[in-house]
């Protein structure tokens, strides 16, 4: 019999008391929860309140900082390397499972600069991701923003393409309802590459709460339900 899916919610760390009760885990953003632009030293305390908070913590979002730059001629890739190590380092010791890479300031495109090297820059990152999440057994979910937020990586199926062409286990894709209705990308997206949904966020019509529009949210289910989805989805809204 199949596992029900673990239903979490997108919170700041100042509202989890808020956010948690009634659901099976909280999913944090990176770079305000773990702050990889700070050292080990200082992070200390941070880490130590969120060891505390009692909410099981299994999935990370907003992974790069903007002002960390991964595509364009001023990628600092020491930087990189260094952010990297620490976030999921950091994901891990907090119970982390799950760094979703949405971060579209982070990655998107500057004018005229060539795609073909902002794809090959993508793909240096993630293997740098691929590189930690192996070493901590996490994973990295890829997740497809609209065009009004970056302007590469932009579907479900342009996100199996990247995961694909870095080819690594560790480096999967997220599918979020609010993102695919934006894009007009059918749900059959999913079916078509199952194999490599990790992980899931869910919203509603103008990104409100599930159950306040018309969202396919039933749809989306009964597909999660039909390729035998183990992952886990998190309600990423405005209330």
């Amino acid at each position: 019999m199949a596992q029900p899916i673990e239903i979490g919610m997108c919170a700041s760390p100042d509202r989890v008391d808020v956010m948690a009760p009634g659901y099976d885990y909280i999913e944090l953003p990176v770079s305000r929860a773990l702050n990889p632009l700070e050292d080990d030293e200082t992070f200390a305390d941070t880490l130590a309140q969120l060891q505390a908070i009692e909410a099981p913590i299994r999935a990370f979002n907003v992974f790069v900082a903007s002002q960390v730059k991964l595509v364009g001629e001023k990628v600092d890739w020491h930087q990189v390397d260094v952010y990297v190590q620490r976030a999921v380092q950091r994901a891990a010791e907090v119970g982390g499972q799950v760094i979703v890479f949405g971060s579209g300031g982070a990655r998107q495109v500057p004018e005229g600069f060539s795609r073909d090297l902002a794809w090959g820059q993508l793909m240096r990152f993630l293997n740098l991701c691929a590189d930690q999440a192996n070493k901590h057994g996490l994973t990295i979910a890829i997740e497809p923003l609209n065009r009004q937020e970056t302007n590469i990586i932009n579907s479900y199926a342009e996100g199996v393409c990247l995961a694909e062409a870095v080819h690594r286990r560790e480096v999967r894709v997220l599918a979020d309802i609010y993102h695919m209705e934006m894009e007009c990308e059918s749900l059959d997206a999913i079916r078509e590459a199952p194999e490599w949904l990790a992980h899931v966020h869910l919203a509603d019509t103008g990104r409100r709460n599930p159950g306040s529009g018309s969202y396919p949210l039933e749809g989306l289910f009964e597909l999660l339900k039909e390729i035998g989805y183990q992952g886990r989805a998190s309600i990423e809204c405005r209330w």
